[in-house]
């Protein structure tokens, strides 16, 4: 029987503000990665990009804009270790009450915005087993907007301006459901920032295979027929 593998404990929280102040946080095989990020714009790669990261990596970006200005991630390629190695995404500064998201495996994850003017990334992987890694591209939105909340796995954005007032609208392709809200608004949030009212929807098979030969055709009325 061979032995299962254990993912590497992830750095403790306490040290990485030790690491940054000393410098970049360090991939193996002598790869710097992490560190602070500015401008209105910019890409964030995984070391070794596309062709694979190294084990042992640990990185941090820390993603830093003015104060009335929040940020908006949205991931072009996603290629990760399931399980075993993981990007953190933390809404402001690396603590653990601030974790907005842990990303793994290859499906590509929606856009991420920030509720303020931090938005810090943190990589870690393992000892074994890589992948292509991801690139994310960042830019900062200015308190109107809602920033583009992404396109969805098997579904259409309809819209293209995402400022307070502005609606948008989803749907899917043939063959599969629209679950949650297919249509948006950017609203003023709390904090006179912008929203969207609802999280964005996803898109499910039509018809799903059971057990035993039954067919489940999924709807809003989930009509069930059994194949004889």
């Amino acid at each position: 029987m061979t032995a299962r593998r254990k993912a590497r404990p992830p750095l403790p929280l306490l040290l990485v503000p030790l690491l940054l102040g000393a410098g970049l946080l360090t991939a193996a095989q002598g790869q710097s990665c992490g560190g602070l990020v500015q401008g209105p714009n910019g890409t964030i790669e995984s070391p070794g990009f596309p062709h694979g990261y190294p084990n042992y990596a640990n990185c941090t970006w820390i993603v830093l804009t003015g104060e009335r200005n929040r940020i908006q991630l949205s991931f072009h390629s996603f290629a990760l270790e399931e399980d075993f190695d993981i990007l953190s995404v933390y809404d402001g500064q690396l603590q653990q009450g601030n974790l907005k998201v842990r990303l793994s495996g290859f499906q590509l994850p929606s856009s991420i915005v920030s509720t303020g003017s931090i938005l810090t990334l943190w990589f870690t992987t393992d000892f074994a087993v890589s992948a292509q890694g991801f690139r994310a591209l960042y830019e900062v939105l200015p308190s109107h907007t809602c920033g583009n909340p992404g396109e969805i796995l098997k579904g259409v954005l309809h819209g293209t301006r995402f400022n307070i007032g502005d609606k948008i609208r989803y749907s899917c392709l043939s063959g599969y459901v629209l679950e949650g809200h297919a249509i948006l608004t950017c609203i003023v949030s709390p904090g006179n920032g912008a929203s969207w009212d609802f999280p964005a929807p996803f898109c499910r098979d039509q018809l799903i295979l059971f057990p035993k030969g039954a067919l489940r055709a999924t709807s809003r009325t989930s009509v069930d027929m059994v194949l004889k």
